[in-house]
């Protein structure tokens, strides 16, 4: 099997890069780039407070990010999320060049080793949002792929799952992957906030997120993207480590140990390649600073991680 991944986002300041680098977190995402507006041809990207501090230089030029990548840890730029809205994406579309140009130097110019795609345009999703959302994603991935160093391209994506449903819309992110799985280094899915796709109980998960019992498989299960042809190793189970950072629909979350006992074990014991699970996110809530280690090194021990640090 290859090297799986225990990816956890950060969005709180409180919440930093170096103290994700203690845990056994094997790549952090800081989010987020948060709005991108586009004047004579030029895109200028704006960021949120957490990224904002993740990125602000000491007097001795060092940042919580350099800090953090000093320590071993991979991170990652987020781009995009729930406040990322349409007319945005479909301004980036637009503008596309212009778009990954700025979008490679930031990460060249703050020394991240990646980006971290938050898409969730769902207007765009459903062939309403006023572009094309697979040629846009696949573009989008293949051109950040060829503007960034080759040791700094790290590229991942953050679907929901009924993006990836081929009898909802088509699934347009089984199209991009089809396309695009060459520069995508993993799925980041988001397996909460869509209770059809993801169940009400703890127990469901084990049919609709592992995918290792029912019959036909669910589609956007871990078994059922694989036998869509996704290579298993870029699938990563994402899950919010509390109830408050479940978001507004507020749904989704279980515990850590029913993670492992119902979605993790499982899948381990199908001998089911996967890529790993993602956290969002570090803290225990937007604002709390409380911080969620136990949780991490929980999945780090499902995942026989916790030798790693």
């Amino acid at each position: 099997m290859a090297n799986q991944q225990l990816v956890i986002y950060t969005d709180n300041a409180n919440a930093t890069l170096p103290k994700l680098a203690e845990t056994e977190c094997t790549i952090g995402i800081q989010a987020f780039i948060s709005k991108a507006e586009f004047e004579d041809g030029k895109c200028k990207l704006s960021v949120d407070y957490p990224m904002e501090q993740a990125i602000k230089a000491s007097p001795d030029g060092s940042t919580p990010l350099k800090e953090a990548q000093q320590k071993g840890l991979t991170v990652l730029a987020a781009l995009g999320g729930a406040t990322f809205d349409n007319p945005t994406w479909k301004e980036c579309n637009n503008n596309l060049d212009s778009f990954v140009t700025a979008l490679a130097d930031f990460v060249k110019t703050n020394g991240f080793d990646g980006i971290d795609i938050d898409w969730e345009d769902t207007a765009a999703a459903s062939g309403q949002g006023g572009y094309d959302a697979v040629k846009f994603l696949v573009s989008l991935s293949q051109k950040l792929k060829t503007a960034l160093p080759s040791d700094k391209s790290i590229i991942t994506h953050a679907p929901q799952p009924p993006y990836l449903d081929p009898a909802w819309n088509g699934g347009p992110y089984l199209k991009v992957m089809a396309q695009a799985h060459g520069v995508i280094d993993y799925l980041n899915i988001q397996y909460y906030n869509n209770p059809p796709w993801v169940g009400d109980t703890a127990a469901d998960e084990t049919r609709l997120v592992a995918g290792t019992t029912g019959s036909p498989v669910q589609s956007t299960s871990i078994v059922g993207l694989q036998t869509a042809g996704i290579p298993p190793e870029k699938l990563l189970v994402g899950k919010p480590t509390t109830q408050e950072n479940t978001g507004i629909s507020d749904t989704g979350f279980i515990s850590d140990k029913d993670l492992v006992s119902y979605v993790i074990d499982p899948l381990n014991a199908a001998e089911q390649e996967f890529g790993g699970v993602m956290g969002w996110q570090f803290a225990s809530s937007p604002i709390s600073a409380d911080l969620e280690t136990d949780w991490i090194s929980t999945v780090a021990e499902a995942l026989d991680l916790k030798k790693s640090k």
